[in-house]
């Protein structure tokens, strides 16, 4: 534990599984990480003199005594910075901050059968899972999704698991047969999905097309926030008014501001940084309000949306 009752963990070790994918081992420095359930993820703050970052990443999996978790981080083409530090300057030894961990993806136990189908980083969650659904004795079956030239790595990433109950597959789900495989799964099934947009799309059709309801579909996206057109917020409580640029978030400038918002994913996926917006035009770009929400225009994720009106009015 650090000073002020700050948690840090050291970059224990990390292992380079595919030219964009890393995985670090991170250990806590004098306290433990709490008992965590599958589909949990980590809020890491972390950076050096130039600019620091606040990244969310799914937690692989746990020590069991606490001492250690496991993420890994993908390199992502239109990243904001903070993937390209952890595979450039994330180092062993490499101190770094948590500031929080959630679980907003967790395991439904109602359900009787558990289909988990991912692309990509969208493994990492599932690791997880894995470990607990067989460990529970439940019935599931994952469909992985990746690049031909990824297959060895994720064949790796996945060794030792029940080879009936996992197959990874180097097409896409269409050509797989993902549509005819989800239309034949029991009434009692629940299907959980994480990867890149285009893949979350195409499985989002394919579960509504096929009949599954919403309460048995969960997903977890890994939103890049992208920039924009800058605009200035007012905030209402204290008449301060906070310019964001082109290419930084909402939140990233109210961070900037010496402020402290709400937040948690960083991503637009779990709600914590929502804010009333008093006046202007919020440009939702979040997975979470619904559609008469986002007409209200009275709310805005901080984490993900812009505005697009010059000015928001924010009820900070």
């Amino acid at each position: 534990m650090a000073k002020s009752g700050v948690k840090t963990a050291i970059i224990a070790s990390t292992t380079l599984l595919t030219p964009t994918l890393r995985r670090f081992v991170l250990r806590a420095q004098g306290w433990c990480f709490p008992v965590l359930s599958a589909g949990s993820h980590v809020l890491l703050g972390f950076g050096g003199p130039e600019r620091m970052f606040k990244n969310a990443y799914s937690i692989v999996s746990r020590k069991d005594d606490g001492s250690e978790i496991v993420i890994i981080v993908r390199r992502a083409p239109q990243s904001r910075g903070g993937s390209v530090f952890l595979h450039e300057q994330g180092r062993e030894g490499l101190s770094v901050t948590i500031l929080g961990t959630a679980n907003l993806f967790p395991i439904m136990r109602r359900a009787r059968r558990h289909v988990l189908l991912s692309a990509g980083i969208g493994i990492t969650p599932f690791l997880a899972y894995l470990e607990t659904l067989r460990a529970g004795g439940m019935d599931y079956v994952l469909h992985h999704f990746c690049r031909p030239e990824e297959r060895e790595a994720f064949e790796s990433l996945l060794h030792g698991q029940d080879s009936a109950c996992v197959h990874i597959h180097d097409q896409l789900p269409g050509a797989a047969g993902l549509r005819e495989q989800l239309a034949n799964q029991p009434i009692t099934t629940h299907v959980y999905y994480c990867g890149p947009e285009g893949f979350m799309d195409w499985v989002a059709g394919a579960v509504r097309a096929v009949g599954f309801v919403p309460g048995k579909v969960h997903s977890e996206h890994f939103f890049v926030p992208e920039g924009g057109q800058p605009f200035a917020v007012v905030l209402a409580r204290s008449g301060r008014t906070v310019n964001v640029g082109a290419d930084e978030t909402l939140l990233e400038a109210l961070e900037a501001a010496d402020l402290n918002p709400p937040c948690m994913c960083r991503g637009g996926a779990c709600g914590a940084c929502a804010v009333t917006v008093l006046d202007g035009q919020p440009d939702h770009r979040d997975h979470v309000l619904t559609e008469a929400e986002r007409t209200a225009a009275t709310t805005i994720l901080t984490c993900v949306s812009r505005a697009k009106t010059q000015t928001l009015t924010l009820d900070l």
